[in-house]
C-alpha cells in the first residue's frame, strides 16, 4: 500500500538536491529553545533525512544528508514537551541526534524514519536492483562504498578517504 502525503514546502536549496523519484514527505523544525532566530529544519523524503541548518541570521546555511540505506539502529526518548531521535549510522558515521523536536510531531517523524530504515534494510537498493551475489554480505561497507561511488553519490576524493578508512 503506497501511503499519500501532503505536499511539504521545501527551501530552493533543499529542492535543487531531491532525486527525480524523491519526495519530501514531513518537515519538523527544532524548538526555538535549541536556537533562538533560527532554528534548524528536519526534512523526511521517502530516501533520506536531510538537516537544513541556517546561521549567521539565515544568511549562511548547512545542509546535511542521512540515507535510510546507511542507518542502521533507531532510539527515541521522549520527554516532557521535547524528543530527540538517535540514529545508530552503519559506516564510518556519528550518530544522527536530532534534538529539541517538538514532542507530538517527534511521534510521526520517528515512525516515518523508522519505516525507511526498515524498508532499505530489507531492500537492499531497490533503486538500481542490485542485490547481493551469493557468499556476498549485505552489509559489506565496501560493496556499499563502491556502489556509492558507481552511482555518482559520492565523489573520488570522498571515496578514496572511506576506502581508506575502511580497509
Amino acid at each position: 500500500m503506497v501511503k499519500m502525503y501532503k505536499p511539504v514546502k521545501v527551501p530552493k536549496a533543499i529542492a535543487k538536491m531531491l532525486y527525480a523519484d524523491e519526495t519530501v514527505v514531513a518537515k519538523i523544525r527544532q524548538s526555538r529553545l535549541k536556537r533562538l532566530f533560527t532554528p534548524d529544519s528536519i526534512f523526511v523524503t521517502n530516501h533520506r533525512v536531510i538537516l537544513y541548518a541556517p546561521q549567521a541570521m539565515g544568511l549562511r546555511k548547512t545542509i546535511e544528508d542521512y540515507r535510510y540505506e546507511d542507518m542502521a539502529n533507531f532510539k527515541a526518548e521522549r520527554g516532557i514537551l521535547f524528543s530527540t531521535i538517535i540514529i545508530t549510522q552503519r559506516f564510518m558515521g556519528n550518530d544522527l541526534v536530532l534534538t529539541a523536536l517538538p514532542k507530538g510531531k517527534a511521534d510521526n517523524i520517528a515512525r516515518i524514519i523508522h519505516e525507511g530504515i526498515r524498508f532499505y534494510s530489507n531492500n537492499p537498493n531497490p533503486q538500481t536492483g542490485y542485490t547481493p551475489q551469493a557468499g556476498q554480505a549485505a552489509d559489506d561497507p565496501l560493496k556499499v562504498l563502491q556502489l556509492r561511488y558507481a552511482r555518482g553519490e559520492i565523489n573520488q576524493q570522498q571515496y578514496e578517504e572511506m576506502r581508506k578508512t575502511l580497509e
